[in-house]
């Protein structure tokens, strides 16, 4: 079968084509345009015109420079303004820069001017947010054993590794050393015991804890290896339980009885604490990344 297309929808397709074609090679163009005028601005400047170099620059600071061109730029700018003597526009330039690009790190080729006007501005992480996922899992300390047969029985605890620890954490830096930091988390965690009742078959109960955890807690950075530092933790919170729920299924061992039987969701939270508190350590590498970093703790 043949399928035949209107001539309006032929002329709509391949004006389509074009005016995507006149983009793309408009923006090319205007990309190579502004690589060539900071290669005429480096011109310029090395040849003392200085006046010059901010009219071909100002345009392209917006867009159409790639990263390191801009950083290239913006260095250029700074270093015009000072020869000009210019100040609060080197200035104001410089304070731009930092805002935009704050982890720039001085390289020896940086001019005196630029590096005299750098240093005189103080960069400082003031908040930092961090973001943590992991896992979880609970330690189980006995207060009072009941069992569901009459006689006593042993009881075979589980925890699953597989849980869930999701928390947003703001750090504030007291010093290069020292953070407080202030942390809200949510945590589920859950626990099986399984029990033989009388010969007849096993027992399995599982419980599942949904709580919001609040630590408040104190690092140390020990000590800066290239983009590793590894660091301490230690502080104190409190959690707050959510919800607490339970299943009990009980699975028979006789061979003339092999229904499995399910009871309905047992709520748990009138049995357990609503808050508790507790005391935090912990142990962390953090890794040095563009703009932040990645931490296993």
């Amino acid at each position: 079968m043949k399928t035949r297309y209107s001539d309006s929808f032929i002329i709509k397709l391949l004006c389509a084509v074009v005016f995507s074609s006149i983009a793309l090679i408009v923006s090319a163009q205007e990309t190579s345009t502004c690589a060539e005028n900071l290669k005429t601005a480096q011109s310029l400047f090395d040849k003392g015109q200085v006046d010059q170099v901010s009219a071909m620059l100002v345009d392209c600071m917006k867009k159409g420079f790639k990263r390191e061109e801009q950083i290239a730029a913006y260095k250029l700018l700074i270093q015009s303004y000072l020869f000009e003597d210019k100040l609060p526009k080197a200035d104001s330039t410089m304070l731009t820069f930092l805002k935009k690009y704050p982890e720039y790190q001085l390289s020896p080729t940086d001019h005196s001017s630029f590096v005299n006007l750098f240093n005189s501005f103080k960069v400082k992480s003031v908040i930092q947010i961090v973001f943590h996922i992991g896992t979880n899992m609970p330690f189980l300390t006995n207060v009072h054993l009941a069992t569901v047969s009459s006689e006593p029985v042993k009881k075979d605890y589980s925890k699953s590794f597989f849980n869930l620890y999701a928390s947003l954490e703001a750090k504030y830096a007291l010093s290069r050393k020292f953070e407080v930091n202030v942390e809200g988390g949510y945590s589920q965690s859950s626990f099986s015991s399984v029990e033989n009742f009388l010969g007849f078959g096993n027992t399995n109960y599982t419980e599942t804890q949904y709580r919001i955890e609040v630590p408040v807690t104190t690092t140390y950075n020990i000590i800066s290896l290239g983009k590793f530092t590894p660091y301490l933790r230690a502080g104190i919170g409190a959690a707050f339980d959510i919800s607490s729920s339970a299943k009990a299924t009980f699975i028979p061992t006789d061979i003339n009885n092999s229904d499995t039987h399910t009871g309905p969701d047992i709520d748990r939270n009138d049995s357990r604490i609503f808050m508790d508190l507790f005391g935090q350590a912990g142990i962390g590498l953090k890794f040095k990344t563009t703009r932040g970093y990645l931490n296993f703790e």
